[in-house]
Order: structure tokens, then C-alpha cells, then sequence
């Protein structure tokens, strides 16, 4: 350590014009002398009392004038000091010395600049000793690069603070912060519905840790036809009542069907329910303007949700859905869809037929499929999987994966 006396001379010397460095060295040294340092924290020149606060030598007694400094540099460098500090410290009111760090992180925590509150929100968002009112006063910050933090993470917000921000606002991020908070009670995401907010209830939805009552999952599932940002979350809730996946699958985004339908934790008549209606709603006509991508697109997402069956492939034959039909059969079979494409191009039923026997189709739908991917040729009409021996059926399938794998 610098010896008290060299440090006087430092300071005696550091007077004359020009000698700022020797004094902001003397700052900026780890084992300056806690007097000294003191001494500095009051110094003319800015970058001295920068230095004073960045050093962790820099005793407690000096960081309530520091947290006071006129510049904002002088602060930030003290709010980053404290921040480093403050995991370690001891309640304010078990300690001195831990008390004067935390007096001074409050008075840091109400500065004007909204960069030195945000550095101590974030110091300070998950420690179970920092002062309570401090903590409650960044909850309600008017800048939610400070509340945000400590609203999802702090342990000393109450249910009671969690509702008052809500019930009040600062601002309407503040909304979503509380609704991002890990484990919020059914109270609270009652408050949060309650604000009508779209941006907040969505995120709550998003939040799987957070406790909704089965009544307001229903209320929402009401509005998610209109709020269609919301249906996926809803789709992908932990826990979802059955009669809510009911009503959901008759209206969410395509897409969505299939991870609802393969929903595990659904009972038995509501998972059929949900089959039923993605069935209903992808199984009819092709849409206006459908490409083949959009075509086999539609066959995936049924056969996700496990509502590929012989009454949609009859049901699509009949309606002439050759690129439905055909991305149906590969999924069914299980053959590559080049394959099912070679036996349309070359028109032969037979290989069809296998391909529908293999798929497990009945009868009437392997005759329906075969008379339209392969229509024109002798028996297209009356083919059947009965007409397919296995040995055929073997022989027809490695042929045609044969000549798939040879298609550019």
C-alpha cells in the first residue's frame, strides 16, 4: 500500500498547475490509502473523482458524496462499482458499512439519468437483501430498461406490488414485464386479462410458469378468433382444458392443427373431437388457388393430427384433388413421393393399387385413388388391393423405388 505520507506529498504536489495526472493516478491506484481517497472523492477535476469511484479500494464513507457528484460520469462509474458490490452485501440493516453501499445504491437507483437507474436495476433485479422500497420504486419506473428487470425477477415484489403496477401502469411495457414474471398467481393474470391489454395477454399465455384459472383460459379462447397472435400460445399451453382445444380447432391458423391434435394430454372423446374437426376443416375441396406444395402441405398436417384416413381419400378422389390424393399416398405408404409420381406418369394401376394396399386403404378408396392418379388404362375401375399378391406388391414397390431413385 502507498504509504500515507507519500500520498500527502502526492497531494500537497498535485496542487500546482498541470498535476491533475499525479492526482487521478493516485485515484485510480488499488492500494491508495483509504484517506486519500476520501480526500479525492471531493477533488476539483472530474476525472479525479472518476477514478475515486471506480477504485475498489475507495471506502463506504465516500459513496454518498460520490452518488451525489454533479456529473453523471462520476455517477455511472460509481453505480458500475456498486453494482459489482452489491451481490456481496450484507442487509443495510445488519452491517455499516453494507448500510452506506446500500444508501448510496438508493441514491443511485432515483438518479435522473435513466442509464445509472438501469445499471442498479440490474445489480440489484434478483437480491433478496437489497431494501425493499428501492426495489419498489424500480418496479415503477418510468423506463422499462429499469423496471423490466426487477419486475420479472425480484423476490420482495409482493402479489400486492404486482397488482398496483398493473392497476396503474408507468407504462405499458410495464404491463408485459409483469406478465413475463416467472410463477404470477391466478390473481394476477386475472388483473392482466382484465386490462384488455393484447401484447400483455399474449405474453402471459406465453408464460407456462404462470397460474390462469381454466375459466379465463375459456374467455380467451372466445377472443383468440380475433386475436390470432394469441393462438399459438393457447395451442401450446401446458395445460389446456378440453372443451377450450374443442373450440380452437375450429378456428386457429392451419398450422396450428396439428400440434393441437397431437396434444397427449387431451382425454380420449376430446382428442377425437379435435381429429374430427381438422378433418372437417382440411379434408374438403382444394382452396382457390392451391399449388401442389399446398397440397401436400394439407396431407401433412392432417396426418399430424391423425385425420388421414380412407373417408378423406375417398372423399378427395371424388373431387379430382390429384396432387391431395397423391401427397396423401406417399405420407400413407410411406413411399417417397417420387415414387407416386412415377406410377402417375406411367399410368399403371396396378402399381397404384400396391401402393394403396400398402397404405392399408379399403377397397372402394384404393379403387377411387387408382381410377384418378392412373384413369385410362384396362381395369383402372375395378382394381382392388385384393388384385396385388405380396410377392407383387414387394416386386411393384422396389421397382418403383428403383426408378424414383433414378429420376433427376
Amino acid at each position: 500500500m502507498i504509504d500515507l505520507g507519500a500520498a500527502a506529498r502526492i497531494l500537497d504536489e498535485g496542487r500546482a498547475p498541470g498535476r491533475t495526472e499525479a492526482r487521478a493516478a493516485l485515484a485510480a491506484h488499488p492500494q491508495a490509502p483509504p484517506e486519500a481517497l476520501y480526500y479525492l472523492a471531493g477533488d476539483d477535476d472530474a476525472a479525479v473523482r472518476r477514478a475515486v469511484a471506480g477504485n475498489p479500494a475507495t471506502p463506504h464513507q465516500s459513496f454518498a458524496v460520490l452518488a451525489g457528484d454533479g456529473e453523471q460520469e462520476v455517477r455511472a462509474m460509481l453505480a458500475h462499482r456498486l453494482a459489482a458490490l452489491a451481490p456481496d452485501l450484507a442487509p443495510a440493516q445488519q452491517d455499516r458499512l453494507a448500510h452506506m453501499a446500500w444508501s448510496a445504491l438508493a441514491q443511485l437507483a432515483a438518479d435522473t439519468v435513466a442509464e445509472i437507474r438501469a445499471t442498479i436495476a440490474e445489480a440489484v433485479k434478483d437480491l433478496p437483501d437489497a431494501p425493499r422500497e428501492m426495489v419498489r420504486a424500480l418496479a415503477a419506473d418510468r423506463d422499462i430498461r429499469v423496471a423490466g428487470p426487477v419486475i420479472r425477477l425480484s423476490p420482495l415484489l409482493a402479489e400486492e406490488d404486482l397488482l398496483a403496477l398493473v392497476d396503474a401502469p408507468p407504462l405499458r411495457e410495464t404491463l408485459t414485464a409483469v406478465a413475463r414474471r416467472p410463477g404470477i398467481s391466478e390473481t394476477v393474470a386475472d388483473a392482466l386479462v382484465a386490462t384488455g391489454d393484447a401484447l400483455a395477454i399474449g405474453t402471459l399465455l406465453r408464460n407456462h410458469t404462470a397460474a390462469i384459472r381454466e375459466s379465463t383460459l375459456d374467455a380467451l379462447v372466445v377472443q383468440a378468433a380475433e386475436h390470432t397472435a394469441w393462438q399459438e400460445p393457447l395451442v401450446r399451453r401446458p395445460y389446456l382444458p378440453p372443451r377450450a382445444a374443442v373450440a380452437l380447432a375450429a378456428f386457429i391458423a392451419e398450422e396450428l392443427l396439428a400440434p393441437l391434435a397431437a396434444r397427449t394430454d387431451l382425454p380420449a372423446q376430446a382428442t377425437a373431437q379435435v381429429r374430427a374437426a381438422v378433418a372437417t376443416r382440411l379434408a374438403g375441396a382444394a382452396r382457390e388457388g392451391e399449388s401442389a406444395a399446398d397440397s401436400a402441405n394439407r396431407a401433412a398436417i392432417l396426418a399430424d393430427a391423425g385425420a388421414l384416413n380412407d373417408a378423406v381419400l375417398l372423399r378427395a378422389a371424388h373431387g379430382g384433388e390429384v396432387a391431395f390424393v397423391a401427397a396423401a399416398l406417399a405420407t400413407l405408404s410411406r413411399m417417397p413421393r417420387s415414387a407416386i409420381d412415377h406410377a402417375i406418369a406411367t399410368r399403371c394401376a396396378k402399381s397404384v393399387a400396391g401402393m394403396c394396399r400398402q397404405a392399408g386403404l379399403a377397397a372402394a378408396t384404393a379403387e377411387a385413388v387408382a381410377a384418378l392418379l392412373a384413369p385410362g388404362m384396362p381395369g383402372a375401375t375395378s382394381v382392388a388391393p385384393s388384385l396385388v399378391g405380396d410377392g407383387e406388391l414387394r416386386w411393384r414397390v422396389d421397382a418403383l423405388a428403383r426408378a424414383a431413385a433414378r429420376s433427376p
